[in-house]
């Protein structure tokens, strides 16, 4: 598995993140008082209201929302079990903080303690992944 493929979940999470902050924008957009109401004519080829517009984009979004969640987890899982088949207890470790609970290399560093630094569990990793992927 390489680095890239590893980072998955983290452009996942993501764009759930931003996906849910929009959705959070379009749904304050219907609550009372919020709608614009100018009185003026609507063009009749174009009938629908601010309101629906706006119920539907919730409800698409909403839906692409599910959908990356659903993938999240599957991806979540393979990523998982990828990691778990490493014997070295420490890269898996490595790996789990970094690639899984989406933490920085200093973090990792951290969390590993003693007294590696980013560069090191970051090198540690990316040899490993480069010694598996010859494998």
């Amino acid at each position: 598995m390489t680095v890239r493929e590893l980072s998955r979940l983290y452009y996942l999470n993501k764009l759930i993140d931003r996906n849910t902050e929009q959705l959070a924008k379009l749904e304050a957009q219907l609550q009372p008082g919020c709608q614009e109401i100018t009185g003026m004519p609507r063009n009749p080829v174009y009938a629908k209201s601010t309101v629906e517009e706006i119920v539907i984009q919730v409800d698409d979004l909403r839906k692409r929302i599910q959908k990356e969640q659903i993938e999240y987890l599957r991806e979540r899982r393979r990523i998982e079990k990828y990691i778990s088949s490493v014997e070295d207890y420490q890269i898996r470790l490595i790996m789990l903080l970094r690639f899984v609970d989406l933490l920085t290399w200093t973090q990792v560093a951290q969390r590993i303690g003693g007294n590696n630094t980013e560069d090191s569990v970051r090198k540690a990793c990316n040899r490993f992944l480069k010694k598996s992927a010859k494998s």
